[in-house]
């Protein structure tokens, strides 16, 4: 799941924390990603997952 931070965010998990800072556009966990946008941290960035129109691949 791709997102966009719009303010930092911590994701912690038992045994470790994966902290992503605000303006970085990441492709995460969907778990984490989900719970960064419930929690108004980020925004689901979905243009990282469109193909081109024009068929072609980058």
């Amino acid at each position: 799941m791709h997102v966009r931070f719009v303010e930092d965010f911590d994701w912690r998990q038992p045994g470790f924390t994966i902290a992503y800072k605000a303006g970085t556009s990441k492709n995460v966990r969907r778990i984490c990603g989900e719970e960064a946008v419930a929690k108004g941290a980020a925004v689901a960035d979905d243009t990282k997952a469109e193909d081109p129109e024009d068929g072609s691949e980058s």
